[in-house]
């Protein structure tokens, strides 16, 4: 990690980025060394958030472009399941995007918001508070174990 953090900024918004789509990273680390090398907290949520969000993008957007007849032929799933889902009328699907930033599951929750084309607005802006927010919570907390030592 101490590798990327020599990029400062860019390495962090890269490891953000890859964490925030398919693969599997973390940039959390990142954040709290860059936190003790005496980068300002602000930018560095800023920056995190902006490169895991456009991560998210590419998962939502693997859902919303998908082909149907590779999704029904490999996994067995067809498009009048989706639109079954008993939740999907008891509120906006979009808020499920607050939860994208739990690790594996915020992949799979923005690739079936993709699939039930779920409106890509209303999905990016809840997945962007979502992950402002675990990334603010991250870096104070992070500030917190800096100032113990």
């Amino acid at each position: 990690m101490e590798s990327w953090a020599a990029y400062g900024y860019w390495g962090l918004f890269l490891s953000a980025f890859l964490a925030g789509s398919i693969v599997p990273f973390s940039a959390e680390l990142l954040i709290g060394i860059l936190l003790y090398q005496g980068f300002p907290l602000i930018p560095l949520v800023l920056v995190a958030t902006l490169g895991n969000w456009l991560g998210g993008y590419t998962a939502f957007f693997m859902g919303y472009y998908t082909r149907w007849n590779l999704i029904e032929k490999y996994f067995k799933i067809k498009p009048a399941r989706i639109d079954n889902f008993k939740w999907k009328d008891q509120f906006p699907p979009e808020f499920l995007a607050l939860l994208c930033w739990i690790p594996i599951l915020g992949t799979i929750i923005l690739i079936s918001l993709g699939l039930m084309r779920s409106s890509i607005f209303k999905t990016g802006l809840f997945m962007f508070i979502g992950r402002l927010g675990r990334y603010f919570i991250w870096a104070l907390l992070s500030l917190e174990v800096i100032a113990a030592f």
